[in-house]
């Protein structure tokens, strides 16, 4: 006997929380901001050189969108060159830890790969 379908639901809005959060990540940039974060606290220009074919523009919509999602905060530093860090919030770091362990299924599982032999394929 198979278990029964556990729907991805929410019954109070009818949202799926996979979906939104799989939106919340849309775009090529977003993961690397994540990850870059993950790995420390940087400032905005340290992001613009870790993150190449980023331009600064759109750096600074997927910081804005990121931060909407509340995955990451924003501090103004009021040093000389009032400098803006970025750093991962707890949701983010509890994010960032799955995005870990998705990556290391996308190198088990490359989506890229388009043969008959490849395991997700069977």
């Amino acid at each position: 006997m198979t278990p029964p379908i556990i729907q991805w639901v929410r019954p109070d809005s009818g949202n799926c929380p996979v979906a939104d959060t799989l939106h919340a990540l849309g775009g090529k940039h977003k993961p690397r901001i994540l990850h870059c974060l993950a790995m420390s606290d940087l400032y905005f220009l340290e992001l613009t050189r870790a993150l190449d074919g980023i331009s600064r523009k759109v750096l600074a919509e997927q910081l804005r969108d990121l931060q909407a999602f509340g995955l990451i905060t924003r501090t103004e530093r009021n040093d000389a060159r009032n400098r803006i860090a970025y750093s991962l919030s707890e949701k983010g770091s509890a994010l960032a830890a799955i995005l870990s362990q998705i990556y290391d299924w996308s190198v088990l599982y490359p989506l890229s790969a388009q043969t008959d032999s490849h395991p997700l394929a069977r």
